[in-house]
């Protein structure tokens, strides 16, 4: 009897041994768990920067001359190379050239519109920027609050629903720069371009004669991306979004403008001499060479430069007779 009990403990010690160390490995592997979801947290892992083989604007541009060594780029910017001997800059293949008359007078810009975030509200605010154009640019905006008609808040304060106050002001030109807000990221954005589509579409049966420039999302400094919450603003992504943009540009019959060609360095960056300290809003003399860029970028000339003072003067007779703007 007694070997009996020696046995009989002998079991259960060996099967509690069994369970213990069973339990022992599950806290194990829920700490493990644990664990390694607060790292990802902490250290997510780096984003994966390979650029699709067909882009969009290869989509909406079919005739591959584009790209071809016949094919004359309106710009002398260095189209960078990758180590996989892919090319980045694709959209600024797509970007409207050069206007072959001197650079437009800021007046040119008082019938304009420009649509856009607080990148946008630069202009507004800073004597280098357009301060006399108007404005339906709304901190923090997405193009889904555009297509929503969401109540949004501009910089003096005023609530408005921004399609209503752009139609308010019968412009003949809308300048469109939105995305920065809501690329923060690193997901998907087909939803942002969905959103982007409709809202030009809208802008269009609101303004069918208004000339739309569609603005490329701006580059940023190259720590952005590491700063906590802006993990989708790095160059390569802002890249590939560009040129959707810019497919966007082609398939409705708008202007793409290419602001990299100012904005960017020879990397794909934005210029540290027109940075903010967040890496990503722009200083006055970013603004400058924005607006700079503009005046050699526009579709109709109809307000001309200050050296032809006598066609100047009958640009005012006539703008004089036209029905004032709304406010």
């Amino acid at each position: 009897m007694a070997d009996y009990q020696e046995y009989r403990r002998h079991v259960l010690h060996r099967r509690w041994r069994r369970m213990f160390a069973t339990f022992l490995a599950l806290v194990m592997l829920v700490l493990l768990c644990g664990v390694w979801v607060l790292w990802r947290q902490l250290y997510p892992t780096p984003p994966s920067r390979q650029e699709p083989q067909i882009t969009l604007l290869e989509q909406a541009l079919p005739d591959a001359s584009w790209r071809t060594l016949s094919y004359e780029n309106s710009t002398a910017l260095q189209v960078q190379t990758r180590a996989d001997g892919s090319t980045a800059m694709d959209f600024r293949l797509a970007s409207m050239p050069v206007t072959e008359s001197e650079p437009v007078d800021l007046s040119y810009f008082d019938s304009a519109v420009f649509l856009g975030d607080s990148l946008t509200q630069g202009l507004q605010i800073y004597d280098t920027g357009l301060p006399n154009a108007h404005y339906c640019a709304y901190r923090g905006v997405g193009p889904n609050a555009v297509v929503n008609g969401t109540t949004c808040t501009r910089i003096d304060g005023v609530q408005e629903v921004p399609l209503e106050a752009l139609a308010s002001y019968a412009p003949k030109s809308v300048y469109i720069l939105l995305g920065t807000n809501v690329l923060t990221q690193d997901t998907d954005y087909t939803s942002f371009l969905n959103y982007y589509s409709l809202m030009l579409d809208n802008i269009r049966a609101l303004l069918p004669d208004a000339d739309i420039y569609v603005q490329s999302i701006t580059p940023v400094r190259p720590e952005v991306s590491a700063g906590a919450g802006h993990s989708g603003m790095y160059g390569a992504r802002f890249i590939r979004v560009n040129n959707d943009l810019a497919a966007l540009a082609v398939e409705k019959g708008c202007y793409f403008l290419d602001l990299w060609e100012v904005l960017a360095d020879a990397n794909g960056d934005l210029k540290a001499e027109y940075a903010q300290p967040d890496g990503y809003h722009l200083l006055p003399e970013g603004y400058a060479a924005w607006v700079s860029y503009l005046r050699t970028h526009v579709a109709h000339t109809e307000i001309v430069t200050p050296e032809d003072p006598t066609a100047q003067t009958a640009d005012s007779a006539a703008a004089a007779s036209a029905a004032p703007l709304a406010a």
